[in-house]
């Protein structure tokens, strides 16, 4: 059976309430849920099935689920700063402007409640420099050599490796995994931004 717009206006409500409850534990969120939809449901039964003007008058009544969840004790959070935006991008490629862009990047971490303190550390210390940081280090581990001789006489050339060097396996494996981390932690703060700014620091 398809759902009228009435039912379609307490999903959202519903919705929007679990979600501004997430700070609280499964037992507490299912409660107050549980509450509110009988307290709904027992209001509506007075009301035509499909009458949207009543619903809205009940949801109107019971408040903004935010409210709701501040009554329960979720603490509010900080709205997420629009510069947020460019910190996980900054982080992971702000290193190729001269290596000031992925300062700037921390700068702008690091004053967001956005991120926890976990995330702050997370995107300061995974590979600082992010890809530019990964291009520096293999430039430090590539290995070289230095040569000397006589032009002109083969034998007398010398060669002799400069510069540290790894075994090849060793340094594939170091390159992917010098790929992968700055990557995932751009992500994670991506993903965390997304989520809203955090409840408070650390």
């Amino acid at each position: 059976m398809a759902r009228n717009p009435a039912d379609k206006l307490v999903e959202r409500y519903l919705a929007a309430l679990d979600a501004a409850l997430g700070e609280l534990s499964d037992a507490q969120r299912r409660q107050i849920l549980q509450d509110v939809a009988d307290h709904i449901r027992t209001a509506r039964s007075d009301l035509a099935p499909g009458d949207v003007a009543g619903v809205r008058t009940v949801l109107e009544q019971l408040g903004d689920p935010a409210a709701i969840a501040a009554e329960a004790g979720v603490r509010r959070r900080p709205r997420s700063l629009g510069r947020d935006a460019w910190v996980p991008w900054l982080l992971l490629l702000g290193g190729f402007l001269f290596g000031a862009g992925w300062l700037l990047g921390l700068v702008l971490l690091w004053t967001s409640p956005t991120w926890r303190l976990p995330d702050k550390l997370l995107g300061t210390f995974v590979w600082p420099g992010g890809w530019f940081g990964v291009a520096l280090t293999f430039g430090w581990t590539g290995s070289s050599r230095l040569c000397s001789g006589v032009p002109g006489h083969p034998g007398t050339w010398h060669c002799v490796a400069s510069g540290p060097s790894l075994p090849w396996p060793a340094g594939v494996l170091l390159l992917l995994v010098g790929i992968a981390a700055p990557l995932g932690a751009a992500v994670h703060l991506e993903r965390r931004r997304r989520l809203g700014p955090a409840a408070r620091q650390g």
